[in-house]
């Protein structure tokens, strides 16, 4: 840009630039000086902001630079107006280069105002903000109009389209369907569809007509002709049927003979692998097991039977489904299928028991080394349905014929060797031996045994007293299970008992026994003292004993404290939680719980600070080891210990007076063993009722 200078030919005065074209030349544009200012003026700020003011809704316009301060404003009065940097955010933000808007009540005409903030730049730097206050009310009424005018136009349309399909197709197609509805060639062969020719369907209507009349002709042509085509078919029929009839039925019959023939085969060879395979895992069953091992036998030949039993498999089913535990057994058949070899025939014989036979092998290295490739499937995690679970096995091994030539002996040996594994802790294998036999048959006759003593009521109760360490007097009774007509120990037949399922039952009997014999020594007018029964961990499955127990305590009239339930250590292992909360349930009876065989097994003292329990019981193994002189100093610690976890410590098994007096010094609180009484018959149990024991250990 040049300065004003005078034109030499116009004599006016100018405003001279320069504008460089594309190809580099440049073309002088000169501007009046008298309309220099009016064009500054038309692009000036004031000026734009003012042209702005005058658009429809637009409420208040103005322009401020970085400092906030107003270059320009509808209203030039407030020009020059700075405005506070902290309150007004949104000129703020506009210098950065948003757009932000607010609504806010405009006071100066009295109406709501939508203010929009707009950053101006200038060589691509941000220098001003222009303000923008439009009248949000203008602007809905205008929209609000806008919808109402297009809604009345839209219902407007829609209404004359319902007028024109109800004129020209709705009302035509119902005439043309009544009409069509009227055709019955049979009753009115000349009947055709009246024609409109304004109607829609007047084309569909012709054509109609135009298959009424073809119809119409064919079937006069029918009738005319209808006698003659029955002769004719009639004795074509004939014919055909004197020629093919023979071919036909001799065909007809081959194929009804090769069809039953074909399913007979079929039916023989799913019948036939139904019978010796099992349903769910698809292996061999007991059935083709038996019958190979039966061949091996025959033929002289050497080897194994392996009975493989998955241990805490109704775990399994019980918490997650016997529909999971079947893809578990599925599973385990898969595995032992991807091991197999020549020498080796898998099948299952239900539930969760799968044999093996070991074919032509006697060296019982070998043997058990296939055992231990079966163990091996389990010492890694399954993977069933995209989920880990971890199993184990108990396998049960038996030699043919080295331990018997007889099927139903090799099977029952594979099992007593299996059950020896599970009673040994599970997860391993064991070959059979002759003296397992014979412990079956002992257990056999405690089996039987003891059948005919719950059968013929044979069983009763003995009282062992418990004596106060330190006044020497009864404080109360164990009850312990004998047999009335056998010698049989309870080490003997408990365990039997539990393992014929019948120690809930044994339970039961036991626990009213004990609360009728203090019903009984009540009623005699005998003080009442204390009865400890034995509980099973078998008995934690009698879901309902403690409704039972609340129900005999009041039929005898007999309070829950003076019943002692004794449970050992090894329950609260087995089942921690479930256990604790049976206890308690005792205990909100009334009933004490005493911690028997303490010693014997996992004692941990930490167990005392939560077990829900009143005394314990030092076994007598534990007093043998810890009452000796160089010892006493651990059962004086436990039985401190115990007391001041206010539980009640008594010691059984306490023969002689040197154990007695050690007790007394370590404070324990009471004493049962031979030293004071053997086990009684409840007649004598009542004669020492009210003894004292010190004065006969002096």
């Amino acid at each position: 840009m040049e300065g004003i200078r005078k034109d030499t030919e116009s004599d006016n005065y100018n405003k001279y630039g320069y504008l460089r074209n594309a190809d580099g030349s440049f073309i002088q544009i000169g501007i009046r000086a008298n309309e220099v200012e009016s064009l500054t003026r038309k692009f000036n700020s004031q000026a734009l902001v003012e042209k702005l003011a005058q658009e429809e809704n637009v409420v208040h316009v103005f322009c401020v630079d970085k400092n906030l301060k107003t270059i320009a404003d509808s209203n030039i009065k407030d020009v020059g107006i700075i405005y506070d940097k902290n309150k007004e955010k949104e000129m703020q933000e506009a210098l950065e280069g948003k757009i932000p808007t607010k609504d806010s009540y405009y006071e100066k005409v009295d109406t709501k105002a939508l203010t929009i903030y707009v950053p101006v730049a200038q060589n691509g730097e941000i220098s001003n903000v222009l303000v923008l206050s439009l009248s949000t009310e203008k602007v809905y009424y205008s929209i609000s109009m806008l919808f109402i005018k297009c809604s009345i136009i839209a219902i407007i349309m829609i209404l004359m389209l319902l007028w024109v399909k109800n004129k020209n197709i709705i009302k035509p197609a119902k005439r043309l369907d009544q009409y069509i509805n009227q055709i019955d060639i049979e009753k009115n062969i000349k009947y055709r569809l009246p024609l409109v020719e304004d109607d829609t369907f007047f084309g569909i209507a012709s054509s109609i007509n135009g298959i009424l009349d073809k119809t119409s002709s064919y079937f006069y042509q029918l009738k005319e002709h209808q006698e003659e085509l029955e002769a004719s078919n009639e004795e074509i029929s004939a014919t055909y049927q004197q020629l093919a009839a023979s071919d036909e039925e001799l065909r007809a019959q081959y194929d009804e003979i090769q069809s039953y023939t074909e399913k007979l085969e079929g039916l023989k060879e799913k019948l036939e692998h139904i019978a010796y395979h099992d349903s769910l895992t698809d292996l061999p069953n007991r059935r083709k097991f038996i019958k190979k091992l039966e061949e091996e036998i025959s033929k002289d030949k050497s080897g194994a039977v392996m009975l493989l039993d998955l241990d805490n498999f109704k775990g399994i089913n019980d918490t997650l489904g016997h529909s999971y535990g079947d893809k578990v057994l599925k599973k385990v058949a898969e595995e032992l299928e991807n091991i197999k070899n020549e020498k080796m025939f898998v099948s299952r014989f239900g539930g969760d028991e799968f044999f093996v036979l070991i074919e032509g092998e006697n060296d019982v290295a070998e043997i058990e080394n296939y055992a231990k490739q079966i163990t091996n499937i389990f010492k890694n995690k399954l993977i069933i349905e995209g989920e880990e679970i971890y199993i184990s096995c108990s396998m049960g091994i038996t030699l043919y014929p080295f331990d018997s030539r007889e099927v139903t002996q090799l099977l029952m040996n594979a099992d007593m060797a299996m059950y020896k594994v599970k009673n040994a802790g599970k997860n391993n294998y064991m070959f059979f031996n002759e003296t397992m036999t014979e412990k079956l048959r002992e257990k056999l006759k405690v089996e039987r045994i003891l059948r005919e003593a719950i059968k013929k009521d044979e069983l009763k109760l003995l009282y062992q007293p418990q004596v106060c360490t330190f006044t020497g007097k009864v404080v109360g009774f164990e009850a312990l299970l004998r047999l009335k007509n056998s010698s049989i120990s309870p080490g003997q037949f408990i365990p039997v008992a539990e393992e014929m399922g019948i120690i809930i039952e044994i339970g039961r009997w036991v626990t009213k026994e004990a609360i009728n014999q203090i019903s009984i020594w009540k009623k005699k007018g005998l003080d009442i003292k204390p009865i400890a029964i034995n509980f099973s961990a078998k008995q934690l499955n009698d879901l309902n004993y403690i409704e039972f127990l609340e129900n005999t305590l009041k039929e005898a009239k007999v309070e829950a404290k003076y019943i002692d339930i004794e449970i050992t250590e090894s329950i609260f292992l087995e089942k921690k939680e479930e256990t604790i909360v049976f206890v308690n349930q005792l205990k909100a009876l009334g009933v004490k719980i005493a911690l028997d065989d303490f010693g014997t097994g996992y004692s941990s003292l930490s167990y005392l600070t939560f077990l829900p329990v009143d005394k314990i019981k030092l076994d007598k193994s534990l007093n043998d080891k810890f009452l000796e002189l160089e010892n006493i100093k651990v059962m004086g610690s436990l039985v401190s210990l115990a007391n001041s976890l206010n539980l009640e410590v008594v010691a059984e098994g306490i023969e002689d007076v040197a154990q007695y007096k050690r007790l007394k010094v370590a404070g324990c609180n009471y004493i049962q063993g031979y030293l004071f009484s053997k086990p009684l018959e409840v007649e004598e149990a009542e004669k020492i009722y009210h003894d004292n024991f010190l004065g006969k250990i002096h």
